[in-house]
């Protein structure tokens, strides 16, 4: 039986593991800040026609877009955290990739300090 170590997994998956870390980037930095930004427009608008009770719905769908954003901020840092307590130390490797997907070399200790990834 051949089994692959933990640092010849991560150099054959670079590619797909920099694809997984830009779409966490995304979902932890963008999704919330769009939230954000939308109901700071939905509440622009329903102070511009000065209607009492738009401005009241308007500032909740504000508080829930932004609860929303908390959230899935805190989900995607929560799972990090949990693979780190549950998980072994072999996984680390890959995460480089994942963590910093503009730098990725899983092999390289330093690849999160080096910019150019090389």
């Amino acid at each position: 039986m051949y089994i692959l170590d933990a640092a010849e997994v991560c150099s054959g998956l670079v590619p797909v593991l920099r694809i997984v870390g830009i779409v966490v980037w995304g979902i932890k930095v963008v999704v919330p800040i769009i939230l954000i930004v939308v109901g700071m427009i939905d509440l622009a608008k329903a102070v511009t026609e000065k209607s009492e009770d738009k401005i009241k719905e308007a500032q909740q769908k504000l508080i829930k877009r932004a609860i929303a954003a908390v959230l899935v901020f805190l989900v995607v840092s929560l799972v990090g955290v949990v693979m780190t307590i549950v998980g072994d130390k072999s996984y680390e490797e890959c995460m480089t990739c994942i963590n910093s997907p503009w730098s990725c070399n899983p092999t390289d200790p330093n690849s999160g300090d080096n910019p150019d990834g090389e």
